[in-house]
C-alpha cells in the first residue's frame, strides 16, 4: 500500500467507526495512537459532540491544534464539546485512558486567515483574532514520543494551556460561547490556563477590560493592543499595574491614552512609565491619537532597550522630540519607524534629516505618509535617505508632491537595491491639497499618464522589480467581519 493512500484509508476507518458512536467512545482505550488524529477530525467534520469530549478525555499527545478544523467547519458546539472534554476529575467517563493533553490550540494562523472558510469562522466566533505567530510546542512536551506518552510517569494533577489570540471590541456584549470559556477557566482551580498571545480592546468598559487581563495568563501575552480613553487617574494606575505585570511582552500598541505630564515629573502619567520600564522584552512601541508634543524623551527613556519598531502616528511631535529620537538609544536599533500624522514640514532641513542618517544602517521600513513634506522638503531628505541601504517600503501617501518630485524620488532611490515598494502621493496635478490631505475628486486621467511615466522610469533605471503605487481606499480591517 502506498504511503499516499494510507491518510484516506485511516480517514474514511474514522467514519466507519464514528458511524456508530455509543460502540466506538468506548473502544477508544483499545486503539492506537495513529487513529486519533483522524476520529477527531471526522468527529468534528460531523459535529460527534460525545465523540469530541471523550476523544480529548483520552487524547494521547500532549499538543492539540484545533485552528484549521474551527475554519473548515466553524461550529461552536464541536468546540464546546472539545472544551467539555477539559476536566481535571472528569466524571462519568466511558473511557479509562487517560488523556496527556498539555496544550490546546485554537489559534488562527496567518496561512489560515487567506483561506476561504475563515469569515464563516470570524462571523461564528466574533472575537476570535487572526495571528501571524504561531504557537510551538513547548519543547519538553515536543521531546516526548508517543511511546512514552503511555509508558512514563504521568502526574496526577497537571494543567491544560488554552492557547487563543482575542479581539474584543465595545460596546461589550459577551459572547456566549466566550462567556462559558472564561466561566470554565474560572471554576477549574487553576486546572486551565487562558493563554493569549495577541491581545486587541478597543472601547470596551473599563471594568470588562480588567476582567479579562485578570482571567488571563499575563506572561504569555506578547502583542497588546489597546485602543482606548483612560481619563481617570483610578482607570490609569489600575492598567498600568495590569501592564506591568505583562513581563514578556514583545508589542505594545495604545491609542487616544491621555498623557498628563508635569516639568517635576509628578504627573499621572509618571506611573505609567514606571511600569512601563519593566517590560524588558518590550521591541515594538505603537503611540497614536495621543498629545505627546516634547515628551517623547519621558516616554522612551524609561525602556530598559532598544526598540526595534516606532510608531508615533498623530502625536503632534515637536522637533525637540525627533531631536532626542536621533540621540536616543533606539537609533541605532530602529527597523521600522513611522511618523505618520505628524507635521514634519518645519524640521526640514534639520532634525528629520538627521534622524534619517541615524538610523540609516537599520532602516527597513519607513512611513512618514500625512506629514505636510512638499517637494522643497523630500530634496532635504533624499541624501539621508539614498544612504538607508536596507531600507525595502517607503511610505509617502497624503504628501503635496508634484509629478517632477515624485519622478526625482525614483530616480535618486533606484540604487536601493533593497527597496521593492513605495506607497506615493496623488501628485498635486491631479488633485486639490487642503492642510497637507488631498481633496475632492482625483483627475484619473493625469494620474494615469503620471502612473505610466514612472512605469518608463522604472524601465530606464532597470528597477522594475519595485512596485510603486498610490494609496487606495481605505483597505479592510484584519477582522474580516463587522461586529455588533
Amino acid at each position: 500500500m502506498s504511503n499516499q493512500a494510507l491518510p484516506k484509508l485511516l480517514e474514511l476507518a474514522a467514519h466507519s467507526l464514528l458511524s456508530n458512536e455509543a460502540s466506538a467512545i468506548p473502544a477508544l482505550e483499545e486503539f492506537t495512537v495513529d487513529l486519533f488524529p483522524p476520529l477527531l477530525t471526522a468527529a468534528f467534520a460531523k459535529g460527534h459532540k460525545k465523540a469530541l469530549t471523550a476523544l480529548v478525555q483520552a487524547w494521547p499527545f500532549p499538543f492539540l491544534r484545533l485552528g484549521s478544523l474551527i475554519v473548515q467547519w466553524p461550529n461552536q458546539e464541536s468546540v464546546q464539546a472539545v472544551l467539555d472534554g477539559l476536566e481535571a476529575f472528569p466524571t462519568n467517563r466511558t473511557c479509562l485512558r487517560r488523556s496527556e493533553l498539555r496544550v490546546l490550540d485554537l489559534t488562527l494562523d496567518f496561512e489560515q486567515v487567506q483561506s476561504k472558510g475563515v469569515s464563516e469562522a470570524l462571523a461564528k466566533f466574533p472575537f476570535w483574532l487572526p495571528s501571524t505567530v504561531k504557537a510551538q510546542i513547548p519543547q519538553t512536551l515536543a521531546r516526548r514520543k508517543p511511546e512514552d506518552v503511555r509508558k512514563g510517569p504521568k502526574q496526577p494533577w497537571e494543567p491544560v494551556e488554552l492557547h487563543i489570540d482575542l479581539f474584543l471590541r465595545g460596546p461589550f456584549k459577551l459572547d456566549t460561547f466566550l462567556s462559558s470559556l472564561l466561566t470554565k477557566v474560572e471554576q477549574s482551580g487553576g486546572f486551565l490556563r487562558l493563554c493569549c498571545r495577541k491581545l486587541h480592546i478597543e472601547e470596551m468598559p473599563f471594568n470588562s477590560l480588567i476582567g479579562i487581563l485578570k482571567a488571563l495568563e499575563l506572561n504569555f501575552i506578547q502583542e497588546l493592543e489597546v485602543f482606548d480613553w483612560f481619563r481617570a487617574l483610578s482607570e490609569q494606575r489600575l492598567f498600568a499595574t495590569q501592564l506591568g505585570r505583562i513581563c514578556t511582552l514583545h508589542s505594545l500598541k495604545l491609542a487616544y491614552y491621555h498623557w498628563s505630564f508635569s516639568p517635576d515629573g509628578e504627573g499621572s502619567s509618571s506611573y505609567f512609565l514606571s511600569q512601563l520600564s519593566k517590560l524588558s522584552h518590550l521591541r515594538k512601541l505603537h503611540l497614536s491619537y495621543s498629545y505627546l508634543s516634547g515628551n517623547l524623551q519621558q516616554v522612551l527613556s524609561c525602556l530598559q532597550a532598544p526598540l526595534h519598531a516606532l510608531e508615533i502616528r498623530s502625536c503632534t511631535l515637536l522637533d525637540t522630540d525627533i531631536n532626542y529620537l536621533s540621540q536616543s538609544l533606539h537609533a541605532t536599533a530602529l527597523k521600522k519607524l513611522d511618523l505618520s500624522g505628524n507635521n514634519l514640514s518645519y524640521m526640514v532641513p534639520g532634525p528629520l534629516d538627521t534622524l534619517l542618517g541615524k538610523i540609516s544602517g537599520t532602516l527597513q521600513h519607513l512611513d512618514l505618509n500625512h506629514c505636510r513634506l512638499k517637494d522643497i522638503h523630500l530634496s532635504a531628505i533624499l541624501p539621508a535617505l539614498c544612504c538607508c541601504s536596507q531600507l525595502s517600503s517607503l511610505g509617502l501617501s497624503d504628501n503635496p508632491i508634484s509629478k517632477a518630485g515624485l519622478l526625482s524620488l525614483l530616480e535618486h532611490t533606484a540604487g536601493l537595491l533593497e527597496l521593492k515598494r513605495v506607497l506615493y502621493p496623488i501628485p498635486i496635478e491631479c488633485c486639490v491639497y487642503l492642510h497637507g490631505l488631498s481633496w475632492g475628486p482625483v483627475n484619473k486621467g493625469k494620474l494615469c499618464q503620471v502612473q505610466a511615466e514612472m512605469q518608463k522610469l522604472l524601465q530606464t533605471v532597470q528597477r522594475v522589480d519595485m512596485q510603486w503605487s498610490p494609496p487606495l481606499p481605505s483597505p479592510l480591517p484584519v477582522r474580516l467581519v463587522q461586529l455588533d
